[in-house]
């Protein structure tokens, strides 16, 4: 047997063993493309509406009073969102304990909560094969050894892909579609072969991306190979009851920051027990998804100045490599573009599996019919 047959039949046994799993990470893939947006979407449409056409948004002050009256673990956090309407969010660590109705300061229902629901069972489906959004480590094992099948499959393709005789021809019978053909088993190979090559660089980032999901090693591998060092940002300290005296409300503290960074989508900010001379804003420019949008500010609490900014490129090597990961695997760190062409991958790539099946049934019932169209030797 001969290095393309024995690629051919590891392409064709290992894909058929995996096709169910990858068509699920893949259909699942094409329905979270939008997700950010969906849920956002969703949230607006359950924001409060002003109730009066003069009505103001309460002053910063009486909101993070009514912050600071919810228990939390950890130093409470406020979110602030350049939306019309949108609620104060009341956070402690990643879990958010309540919004904010900014017009009364009453907590509101969870906006966008059904939708958030569908979309983090269907989340945990995706990663994890599971229906109620809880972790499995079976499913995560599951889908990772599909992952690994897959960029195999992905690698193997590009060599099958690549045809016998080097010639303009037979290259442009592998880029093209022809759109006539003599039957479905020619229409598939064809769809299998063009598409697969245009996609094969875009599945392969969407799979690897993948296994830093599935598996611990990737992480913990890259970490060795890179620096973990970054520029840290310094820490506030606390100061005198005269001194906090002179310091500026953080409803201004907030506007400065707001004037910095025209572009701002949220900031962050957490609510010391205790006066520091200095305090750590937390911005994002971007979609939410895009890494190097966000940045932290250290202000002067008195003054209003920056006393330091950290920017993404101050990050160390790992902590961008990761959040790059991260964000690539769903296409978000390029903004939609980039959603657009990996929930494009993600169907094209449940077509590869359809096909892929399809002309291994093909090639299945042919081998089949063969044995039974051939003569019964008596002894």
């Amino acid at each position: 047997m001969n290095i393309r047959k024995t690629f051919f039949w590891l392409h064709l046994i290992i894909g058929c063993s995996a096709a169910i799993f990858i068509f699920l990470m893949s259909i699942t893939g094409v329905a979270l493309t939008y997700e950010r947006q969906i849920i956002k979407s969703a949230e607006r449409s359950d924001y409060p509406e002003a109730p009066t056409a003069s009505a103001k948004v309460l002053p910063l002050s009486e909101i993070l009073t009514i912050a600071q009256s919810y228990p939390t673990k950890k130093t409470a956090e406020i979110v602030v969102e350049n939306q019309m309407n949108a609620p104060f969010i009341v956070k402690d660590g990643r879990k958010k304990v309540a919004y904010l109705n900014p017009y009364t300061g009453a907590e509101l229902a969870v906006p966008g909560q059904a939708t958030k629901t569908f979309f983090r069972k269907l989340r945990a489906f995706h990663r994890w094969l599971t229906l109620d959004g809880k972790f499995s480590e079976t499913g995560r094992w599951v889908n990772g050894i599909a992952n690994i099948i897959f960029l195999v499959l992905i690698l193997s393709g590009l060599y099958l892909w690549l045809p016998k005789r080097f010639n303009s021809r037979a290259f442009k019978q592998r880029l093209t579609l022809s759109g006539n053909y003599p039957n479905m088993s020619a229409r598939n190979s064809q769809w299998h072969n063009v598409f697969s090559i245009y996609m094969a660089p875009i599945l392969f980032v969407l799979v690897v991306t993948a296994f830093f999901f599935s598996f611990k090693w990737p992480g913990n591998t890259l970490k060795g190979l890179v620096s973990t060092e970054s520029v840290s940002l310094a820490k506030p300290q606390e100061v005198s009851n005269q001194q906090a005296a002179l310091q500026l409300p953080i409803a201004e503290q907030l506007a400065k920051v707001k004037t910095l960074y025209p572009q701002w989508q949220n900031i962050q900010f957490s609510l010391e027990s205790v006066p520091t001379d200095s305090k750590v804003y937390k911005v994002d420019n971007g979609n939410g998804g895009e890494p190097q949008k966000r940045l932290k500010v250290l202000l002067n609490t008195i003054t209003g100045d920056v006393a330091q900014e950290q920017t993404f490129e101050k990050l160390s090597t790992y902590s961008k490599l990761r959040s790059y990961i991260r964000f690539l695997h769903t296409g978000e760190a390029l903004g939609p573009f980039g959603q657009t062409i990996a929930g494009l991958a993600s169907l094209l790539a449940c077509l590869l599996v359809y096909t892929g099946a399809m002309l291994s049934w093909r090639r299945w019932r042919n081998s089949r019919k063969v044995k039974a169209d051939l003569p019964i030797l008596d002894n």
